[in-house]
């Protein structure tokens, strides 16, 4: 279901809500998610909104409301941005005002889960010489390769990657497992985005292992339009879109049987000279989950910082 609120007719806010239930089948649990979420700086107007999306996921019969998702952690604009650097939003990532934390914790929405989101500058972080000594040896050992996609085989690629996206993420918080169709659906969309050498496959001998996906951040060549891509917007999106200088990378995964081999560090060392050669000046990894030690810690030891803290919510449903 989705609300808004209007004050002497005046539209001032909106939220949605909704019970997915893949999540609670997956994880066991009963829960319901809300999102959508946006309001003028007014406690009585956020209020509202919550208070709707909370009255009718009761009646759902669900005992935790958690977000903000839009509709579900499994997709893009999970969390509130809570700290760092306010903006603009890289592509795919939320924004809003700072304000919107104090209003969904004066509601009683308390912190479930926080998200990283980590920058690289390929300017100020240059790779230690001890980490490039390290992947320099995990390269020859060649235990592992690493390649682009075929895509003149995109297809077949993108039912790989599925299969490893459901395997790798299959013990993570939120995770939901995304069937063929769904799957087909976005690698859709994506094929129009990616450049193949930001789409990474690791392989044993030929098979699978771990896979990375970075797309350019298109929000840099749609900025100048203004929210109008037609007539002329259109034009300065396709001249902007050769000049993108910041990526970021949406999905990096192994096999659990073949974690700490150092495949992550290889595929995130080979993102990162991919893109210097394209001029790229930054980077980013999100979203990463704040107890995801061994991929926090190599982002840390190649350089990188935390750019922004987004979080998730939660307010149980007592009965």
């Amino acid at each position: 279901r989705t609300w808004v609120a209007r004050q002497n007719g005046q539209l001032v806010g909106r939220v949605g809500a909704c019970v997915d239930s893949y999540h609670n089948e997956a994880h066991e649990e009963n829960s319901g998610f809300f999102g959508f979420f946006e309001c003028r700086e007014d406690g009585e107007v956020a209020r509202g909104l919550l208070n709707a999306a909370e009255s009718w996921l009761r009646e759902q019969g669900v005992d935790t409301m958690r977000g903000p998702c839009c509709f579900t952690s499994n997709h893009d604009y999970v969390g509130l941005l809570i700290d760092g650097d306010p903006g603009p939003p890289t592509v795919g990532m939320p924004y809003n005002p700072g304000y919107y934390q104090e209003m969904l914790e004066d509601f009683g929405l308390q912190k479930t889960k926080d998200l990283l989101a980590w920058l690289y500058e390929p300017g100020a972080t240059q790779i230690p010489p001890k980490i490039q000594n390290m992947i320099d040896s995990i390269i020859k050992r060649d235990a592992f390769q690493v390649r682009t996609f075929d895509m003149n085989r995109f297809d077949e690629e993108a039912r790989t990657v599925r299969d490893l996206y459901n395997q790798c993420w299959s013990k993570n918080w939120g995770f939901i497992p995304m069937d063929e169709a769904e799957f087909a659906y976005a690698a859709k969309d994506m094929k129009k985005m990616v450049d193949p050498d930001f789409l990474l496959l690791a392989e044993v001998k030929g098979q699978p292992i771990g896979f990375s996906l970075t797309i350019p951040d298109f929000n840099q060549a749609l900025l100048p339009c203004r929210g109008r891509l037609f007539p002329a917007g259109f034009l300065k999106f396709l001249w902007r879109k050769r000049r993108i200088t910041r990526c970021r990378t949406m999905l990096l995964g192994v096999l659990p049987e073949f974690r700490h081999r150092g495949v992550d560090v290889v595929m995130v060392y080979k993102t990162f000279k991919a893109g210097l050669a394209r001029g790229m000046n930054q980077g980013e990894c999100s979203w990463v989950l704040e107890d995801n030690q061994a991929m926090n810690r190599i982002l840390q030891g190649i350089g990188c910082r935390i750019l922004r803290t987004y979080r998730v919510y939660d307010l149980f449903l007592e009965s």
